[in-house]
C-alpha cells in the first residue's frame, strides 16, 4: 500500500447544509478516509464563528454571498498538504485556493460540478466572474474532473487533462426495501403507486422544476400519490401551487427528512422524479440515490443528467418543461407496477456496477497519486 496522502477538500457547502455539492464533497471525504488518507474538509461558517470539528475546518467569511464566500484565510491553512481538491464552483474562494496550490506547489485537482445560470444583475457578474477569474482557476489544477464528458463538452471546460470521474452512491446505505413499510413512514397510502421528488425547495433551486412536476401529476389517468422530500423559501408557493391544480390531497411534503431516514424515502418509492429545466442541473445524485434503492427514474433530457437513464431499461427521457411528455411517462410507470419493477432491479444492477462509490475513491486515490511529484 502507498502512504497516506494528506488531502485538503475545498467546498462552498458541507452537511448539514443539503446540496450536490456538498454531498460529493463529503462522499469523497468519507470515503478517502476509509483508505487511511488524511482528509481535512475546509468550507464557509456561515452563520456562527469559526470552527473546528474533527476533519472540517469551518472559516469565517470575510464576505459571502449565496454559497460564495471570500476565505481569505485559505491561503495559510492549505499548507502543508499533499494535495488541494477544489470543488468548484466556488465563487470567492476558488482563486484563492488556486493561489495557494500555486504558492506552496501543492498539487490542485478540480471538481468541476456545474456551470450556474441566472439572469439580471446575477447573471452578469457570473459572466464577468468567469471572464476576469475562472481562467486562473483553470490553469492552475494538474487535472480537472468531470462528471460526465458529455456536460463538459456542452459547457466548454478546457483544460489539457480532463478526466470523467462520476459521482457515487453508497450501495450498502440505498438498497431495496420493504415498500409498505416505508410508505407508512410517511403517512403514505400503501396501495397506491408513488411518485418520490427529492431536492431542494428554495430559490437556489429553481431549475430543479417542482413546478413542472405538479402541473404534470394533476393529467395522470391512474391512481397516484407523490411524496416531495425537501424544503426551502419557496415550499409555501409549491403548496398553493398544488392547492390550485386541485391535486393538494395526493401531495405529501415530508420536509427536510433526517439523514438516517433519507434511504427509506426512496425505498417508498414506484418512480423517482428529477425534472429539471435547464443546465444548472449537470448530473443529478437523487437519480444515484434511487437506482441504488432499485427505483426507475423518469429524468430531464439535460446533458449529463441523462447519462444515468437508460430508457426503457432503467427510466426515461422527458423534454425539459414539458409538462405533456412527463404526465405521459409518470402514468405509465403508475400504470404497469411490473414494467416498473423490472426497470427498477436494472437501475440497482446499473448503480453497484458503475457508481459504488468505494470503487470510485480507489479512482480518485489513483488521480491524485498520478500527479504528485
Amino acid at each position: 500500500m502507498k502512504t497516506p496522502l494528506r488531502i485538503a477538500i475545498v467546498t462552498p457547502v458541507y452537511p448539514p447544509y443539503r446540496g450536490g455539492i456538498g454531498t460529493v464533497a463529503d462522499h469523497d471525504a468519507t470515503r478517502l478516509r476509509a483508505l487511511s488518507h488524511s482528509v481535512e474538509v475546509f468550507t464557509p461558517s456561515h452563520k456562527v464563528p469559526s470552527s473546528v470539528e474533527a476533519g472540517i475546518t469551518r472559516l469565517q467569511p470575510f464576505y459571502a454571498w449565496g454559497n460564495g464566500a471570500v476565505l481569505f484565510n485559505l491561503v495559510t491553512t492549505l499548507r502543508g498538504f499533499d494535495v488541494i481538491h477544489l470543488h468548484y464552483p466556488f465563487f470567492g474562494s476558488d482563486i484563492l485556493a488556486a493561489f495557494a496550490a500555486r504558492l506552496w506547489n501543492i498539487p490542485l485537482v478540480v471538481t468541476y460540478h456545474m456551470r450556474p445560470k441566472a439572469s439580471g444583475i446575477l447573471g452578469f457578474t457570473f459572466r464577468a466572474y468567469r471572464f476576469a477569474l475562472e481562467r486562473f482557476v483553470f490553469q492552475s489544477p494538474k487535472v480537472v474532473l468531470v462528471s460526465s464528458k458529455e456536460y463538459a463538452q456542452e459547457h466548454g471546460v478546457k483544460h489539457r487533462r480532463i478526466e470523467t470521474l462520476p459521482f457515487g452512491v453508497d450501495t450498502k446505505r440505498f438498497v431495496p426495501g420493504n415498500r409498505s413499510t416505508a410508505r407508512g413512514t410517511f403517512g403514505l397510502s400503501e396501495d397506491i403507486p408513488t411518485i418520490l421528488f427529492v431536492g431542494g425547495l428554495d430559490r437556489a433551486h429553481y431549475f430543479k422544476g417542482v413546478d413542472v412536476l405538479l402541473s404534470a401529476c394533476k393529467d395522470i389517468t391512474t391512481p397516484w400519490q407523490l411524496l416531495i422530500v425537501g424544503d426551502g423559501n419557496n415550499r409555501a408557493t409549491f403548496e398553493q401551487l398544488a392547492s390550485t391544480l386541485g391535486i393538494r390531497d395526493h401531495v405529501y411534503f415530508a420536509g427536510s427528512v433526517p439523514f438516517e431516514d433519507l434511504p427509506q424515502a426512496y425505498q417508498a418509492a414506484d418512480v423517482h422524479v428529477l425534472p429539471s429545466i435547464d443546465r444548472s442541473e449537470a448530473f443529478g445524485l437523487v437519480t444515484l440515490e434511487a437506482m441504488a434503492s432499485g427505483v426507475p427514474s423518469i429524468v430531464s433530457d439535460l446533458p449529463g443528467v441523462r447519462s444515468l437513464v437508460v430508457v426503457n431499461e432503467t427510466g426515461a427521457l422527458v423534454p425539459p418543461g414539458d409538462c405533456a411528455a412527463l404526465t405521459f411517462a409518470l402514468d405509465r410507470f403508475c400504470r404497469d407496477r411490473n414494467f416498473a419493477n423490472n426497470c427498477g432491479e436494472l437501475a440497482r444492477i446499473r448503480a453497484c456496477a458503475l457508481y459504488d462509490d468505494r470503487v470510485l475513491a480507489d479512482q480518485l486515490v489513483r488521480v491524485y497519486n498520478s500527479i504528485i511529484v
